[in-house]
Formats: structure tokens, C-alpha cells, sequence
């Protein structure tokens, strides 16, 4: 079937023959009109307790990506001690921001001690880098004094760890814990605290003294007689996406960091390393005896036999999608056979076992089935297998 389009030109009508393809492209554009696509951003400024921090002038902040800004609301006559929480709406998520910036207004001065990026639902610290060197807090002014920041300028910083407190009693600390960035050969960046991280809260940790590709690990000193319990230690690897890290001081290795110095366990530093291999296992639904009390520790091996310990997997639960990482000498590319071994008399059943590798997930078969099969029963409970 040919398909053509009719024009007027030089008093008649001429055809003009279409390719499918152009058709196509047409039928969607007559049918779905482009719509420009908006985030909404929200921010939250703090300003400085002293009475001078207030300022009796109207500030708008303007919100910046690489190639983009827009407005948000304005703050009108902040006084001390006050946070306000503003919002824009622009063409990119927060995660792409680049920059926040408010520009003095008058000859007044204002305070901000705090610009806080709500990011992955949690409130993250942008750092005021009109200052040398950068800072949380900073003066918005032109009065005349010294020094003289007429602008402020925020960025998020290339180091970003994101934090969750488990929600269980006494996982809380009342103590403050500043993580150590360290790169690659060695240099330690020390991140913004956290003080007294509460149950089930999260929590950033932000540097900027080098870029993320030469981080090498980050860790976490225990303050005396106080622990710290962490549901999960993540990279903000860009663009939304984070990465969860892995404890590496803890044997077998742990997702949940526990940083103390309270007598009991004793984990006085964690070290947090990014995994290289990624194991993803589902345990079955039913029945009702397919989960476990047990702590497994899977065993990732090597085509030339290498073993490296991955995360520990505690209690797991029925229908449940169950990471274990490795920071493996070898990639996963080399990685030849996952073993995991059954502890004391219970079973757990294992539904599916997926490897990563590029980014892609792959489907593994227990092979001490006969035949292999996708589903596996590890258990030493005096059961049929």
C-alpha cells in the first residue's frame, strides 16, 4: 500500500509519496502532542539563630541543573531560628541539581546556616561554596561590610552516603558519627556527621574532596560505650540511583553495619566497601516451613577456585527477594558457582538465584539437584533432602 500526502502548490495539487516509517512519526505527533515533563524540588532553608541572622528582605532561590534552572517560592522577612521549606518546579529531578543560588536582596544581610535538597526521601546538606573552603553555613549581604557573599551558591558535593537506622529498639545512638572517605590511594576526606541518629531514620553523609570514580571505601569510627545500628549504607552513584555498600570488617561480611563500642559486640570501625559481585536470592512462598531461623553465609568461587565470602543472609522470610554482595578479588564474569550450606537442623527453600553480570541479571540452577533445577531445598532438618 502506498501512502501519500496531498499540498497545494503553483495553483494545484501535487502528491507526495510518505515512507511508512515518516507515517509513523506523523500519526504520534498528530495523536500525542509533546508535554513538557516537570519535578517538583523541594528545599529547606535554615537560618542562624543570632539575632542579626534575620533579615527583613524577600529572597528567591533559583534552582540549577547543567543546562537548565527555574524559580522557586520566595522567603519573605526570615527571622532568626526560622525554616523554611520552599519548592520549584523544573524540567529536571533533584538529582541532576548542580547548583542552588540566592542572590542578596538590598543592602541587608541574612544568615543561612543550613540548605537542606530533599533527595531519595531523605534531607540531604548542600554546601555553600561562595566560601573558601566550602561550608554549610553562609551570609547572603551587600552592607557594606566584610566579607561580601551578594550571592549565595550551593552544590551537592560528588561524595554522597545515604544511611537508614534500623527500626529496632536501641539501634538509636545519642552519640555523633563523622564517616571517613578514602580514596584510592589512601587520602581520608572526613564527611559531614550525623548526630544522634533515631530508629528507622535516614540519614546523609556528604564530602567533596574528590570525585566518586576514586573512592575506594568509607568508614565509620564508634564513638565510647555508644553503637549504631544501620539498616543499609548506600552510594549515591547519580541520576537517583544508589548503590548498597557492604561491610567488610564484619565476618562473613554484612548489609548491616553495626558501629559500636558498647561492651557487647564490639564492630569499633565499620568499612564499607562497593560490591563487585551481586546475588540475588527468592525464597519460596510456601509452605509454610520454607523460611528459616538460620544465618546463611553464601560462598562465591571462582573458575580458579578463589572463594570470597558474600553478605550474610539472617532469618529469611517466606516470597523473599534476598541480596547477597561480594567485594570480590574477581569479577563476576569469573565467578563459577555460588555455594550456600544449610545451618543446624532447619531447611530453607530456595525459589530462585540470580547473578549480575553487566548489569544484567542471570538465572542460576542448582546443580545438587538431580536434574539441575531452579528451586533447592538447603536444609540439614532429617527431611527428604
Amino acid at each position: 500500500a502506498t501512502v501519500s500526502v496531498l499540498y497545494w502548490q503553483r495553483g494545484c495539487w501535487e502528491e507526495q509519496p510518505l515512507q511508512m516509517h515518516a507515517v509513523g512519526a506523523l500519526l504520534v505527533a498528530l495523536l500525542f502532542p509533546l508535554h513538557a515533563w516537570a519535578a517538583t524540588i523541594t528545599l529547606r532553608v535554615t537560618t542562624g539563630s543570632d539575632w542579626l541572622a534575620g533579615s527583613s528582605y524577600t529572597f528567591t532561590p533559583t534552582v540549577h541543573s547543567s543546562s537548565a534552572s527555574c524559580t522557586a517560592t520566595s522567603i519573605s522577612d526570615p527571622d532568626g531560628d526560622d525554616v523554611n521549606t520552599v519548592t520549584a518546579s523544573c524540567s529536571f529531578a533533584a538529582a541532576d541539581i548542580s547548583q542552588v543560588r540566592i542572590p542578596n536582596m538590598g543592602t541587608d544581610a541574612w544568615q543561612v546556616v543550613k540548605m537542606e535538597l530533599q533527595i531519595n526521601g531523605a534531607w540531604m546538606l548542600l554546601w555553600a561554596v561562595n566560601l573558601s573552603p566550602p561550608a554549610f553555613e553562609t551570609w547572603i549581604d551587600d552592607d557594606g561590610g566584610s566579607p561580601e557573599h551578594a550571592t549565595g551558591i550551593w552544590e551537592m558535593l560528588p561524595l554522597r552516603m545515604h544511611f537508614t537506622t534500623q527500626s529496632i529498639t536501641n539501634a538509636e545512638s545519642v552519640s555523633t558519627f563523622t564517616p571517613s572517605f578514602i580514596s584510592t590511594s589512601s587520602a581520608t576526606c572526613a564527611g559531614t556527621s550525623i548526630a544522634a541518629p533515631a530508629q528507622g531514620a535516614s540519614y546523609w553523609s556528604v564530602a567533596g574532596c574528590w570525585a566518586l570514580s576514586t573512592l575506594a571505601r568509607v568508614e565509620i569510627t564508634a564513638p565510647s560505650s555508644d553503637s549504631w545500628e544501620v539498616q543499609k549504607a548506600s552510594i549515591d552513584r547519580g541520576g537517583g540511583t544508589l548503590e548498597q555498600w557492604v561491610a567488610t570488617n564484619q565476618a562473613p561480611p554484612s548489609l548491616t553495619p553495626i558501629i559500636d563500642d558498647d561492651d557487647l559486640t564490639e564492630y569499633k570501625k565499620a568499612v564499607l566497601q562497593a560490591p563487585n559481585i551481586k546475588v540475588r536470592i527468592v525464597t519460596a512462598a510456601t509452605p509454610a516451613s520454607a523460611d528459616s531461623l538460620h544465618t546463611y553465609s553464601p560462598k562465591f568461587i571462582s573458575k580458579t577456585s578463589v572463594v570470597c565470602d558474600g553478605s550474610r543472609v539472617v532469618a529469611p522470610g517466606l516470597g523473599s527477594s534476598i541480596l547477597s554482595l561480594g567485594v570480590c578479588s574477581f569479577p563476576p564474569e569469573d565467578l563459577e558457582r555460588v555455594e550456600i550450606s544449610q545451618q543446624g537442623n532447619d531447611g530453607w527453600d530456595i525459589s530462585e538465584l540470580y547473578v549480575e553480570v553487566a548489569s544484567v541479571e542471570q538465572q542460576w540452577w542448582a546443580i545438587n539437584e538431580s536434574p539441575p533445577a531452579r528451586s533447592t531445598v538447603v536444609d540439614g532438618d532429617g527431611a527428604t533432602r
